[in-house]
């Protein structure tokens, strides 16, 4: 009977061994296929990087065969070639200046210390006034110069509107028919900065609807401005143009307006169309 138990234990403590020797071996197994998983990603990462490395190497190569194609200069040999540019530059001004000093300069002092001074004191009264009179000439301002100060202080800050002309004919073959063509205008910019204009113009009489007077029968616009002090002449060409009742006196009024500050001022003028 006691043998039978000492049988029985054996017999568990030899499973226990098998069981601890294959978790083992499980264990082991398990670690070494974690390490080459492991083993396998740092390969497939050493080769990615290194066709990274070769597939930007050869965009950067392509981009400057592409410059150099273009007439370009790549920017690290562009640095280089500056850097160069400067040294060579840094190194003419120092051989410049040591020539310079070391032998003109010595040359031209040595031959003006053995040159004899004599000095009237005629030639020196001469000197001094034809001196004086090229500081004096200096000072003075062309007409141009003097006209174009005298108009900038001048200027009286307003904007004047003139009608110059209106061109008007009468049908030969209708006597009750005319025509305004068209109308020629000056602005007169006597303010201190540009002017950008918009001049409309309308035409009416008492016979037309009242309408007429806030309708535009054309318009004039001078985008480049007009500087201070200066004059403009435009002209504007009436649409429609026809009138009849000739008789009647013809309203022609011009209006102007700055493009970024609105109306400014506006003339009126009666004709008949004769």
């Amino acid at each position: 009977m006691a043998n039978d138990d000492n049988d029985d234990i054996f017999e568990d403590f030899e499973t226990k061994v098998k069981g601890e020797s294959k978790r083992s071996e499980f264990a082991e197994k398990e670690l070494s296929e974690e390490e080459l998983l492991k083993k396998k990603y740092r390969e497939a990462e050493r080769t990615l990087k290194e066709k990274h490395k070769k597939e930007k190497e050869a965009l950067e190569k392509k981009r400057a065969e592409e410059m150099l194609k273009h007439g370009k200069v790549p920017t690290k040999k562009l640095d280089s070639i500056e850097r160069i540019a400067y040294i060579a530059i840094i190194a003419v001004l120092v051989l410049y200046i040591i020539i310079d000093l070391s032998f003109y300069h010595g040359k031209n002092a040595d031959a003006e210390s053995e040159k004899p001074i004599a000095v009237t004191v005629g030639e020196e009264d001469n000197k001094t006034t034809e001196t004086e009179k090229i500081e004096e000439k200096a000072e003075e301002k062309s007409p141009e110069e003097e006209k174009a100060s005298e108009g900038a202080k001048q200027l009286s800050g307003k904007i004047t509107l003139t009608i110059d002309n209106i061109y008007k004919n009468v049908a030969e073959d209708l006597n009750d028919t005319g025509y305004i063509t068209n109308i020629v205008f000056t602005i007169d910019n006597d303010k201190d900065k540009v002017l950008t204009p918009v001049v409309n113009v309308y035409a009416y009489d008492s016979e037309l609807d009242e309408s007429w007077e806030t309708r535009s029968r054309g318009q004039y616009t001078y985008s480049i401005g007009i500087k201070p002090g200066d004059k403009h002449t435009g002209s504007i060409d009436l649409v429609p143009k026809t009138w009849t009742n000739l008789n009647v006196e013809k309203n022609i009024r011009l209006t102007l307006n700055d493009t970024k500050s609105g109306f400014i001022t506006a003339v009126n003028q009666k004709v008949i169309i004769s």
